[in-house]
């Protein structure tokens, strides 16, 4: 295999940043090496089927069970530091929020399965409470408080917003029969909360 052909750089890759116990591929600082710290992005390799281990999306949630992130009641945080940064703790984007439920969907395992369904249920509970409030889709959510628009970074949080909703759409396509928006609508059907969720989402698209 020639020097610097994806599929050399691929192995160094998995080599030097790939943990085979945890099943997550890690930063590494050339000083400390590889950071023990949570970030939601180290999730993403093996869940998006990088590796051929048939275990690792188990290991990817034990991974989420030692970092203590499945007591985030609103969403999965992109990391657990608290730098004032937007893609730092408390903020939840809804790409990683897809990318790990998606990858722990993949699992045959029917516990591995039901965290994934439970993390939408959260994600899906943040998304309506927030818009019944603010009546408006956002970039991105904080998590630390009952789930609210996220902040940080150098500008204001941004309403809409693209992924944000596709997310969402995603989400109700998946477990669209399963899914509860919480007390504020409990009184409805599962297929009710669907079309509720839909006409919100739907009228934040208006101009």
């Amino acid at each position: 295999m020639a020097c610097g052909s994806p599929g050399h750089s691929a192995l160094h890759q998995q080599a030097i940043l790939f943990d085979v116990e945890t099943g997550i591929l890690s930063d590494y600082n050339c000083e400390h090496g590889k950071t023990p710290e949570f970030y939601a992005s180290k999730l993403v390799p093996p869940l998006a089927g990088c590796f051929s281990d048939p275990g690792v999306v188990d290991k990817a949630l034990k991974y989420l069970e030692d970092s203590e992130i499945l007591t985030y009641q609103y969403g999965i945080p992109t990391s657990l530091q608290k730098t004032g940064q937007q893609w730092d703790f408390p903020n939840a984007w809804a790409p990683l929020q897809d990318l790990v439920i998606r990858g722990l969907a993949k699992s045959p395992s029917p516990r591995t399965q039901e965290v994934a369904f439970q993390l939408a249920q959260n994600w899906i509970r943040t998304n309506f409470d927030v818009y019944s409030q603010k009546s408006a889709m956002y970039e991105k959510y904080d998590i630390s408080n009952g789930g609210q628009p996220g902040g940080g970074g150098e500008y204001e949080v941004q309403e809409g917003f693209g992924w944000t909703n596709g997310m969402v759409l995603v989400l109700l396509d998946r477990y669209g029969d399963r899914l509860s928006s919480g007390t504020q609508t409990a009184f409805l059907e599962p297929h009710c909360l669907t079309a509720a969720l839909l006409l919100s989402l739907l009228f934040s698209l208006l101009p």
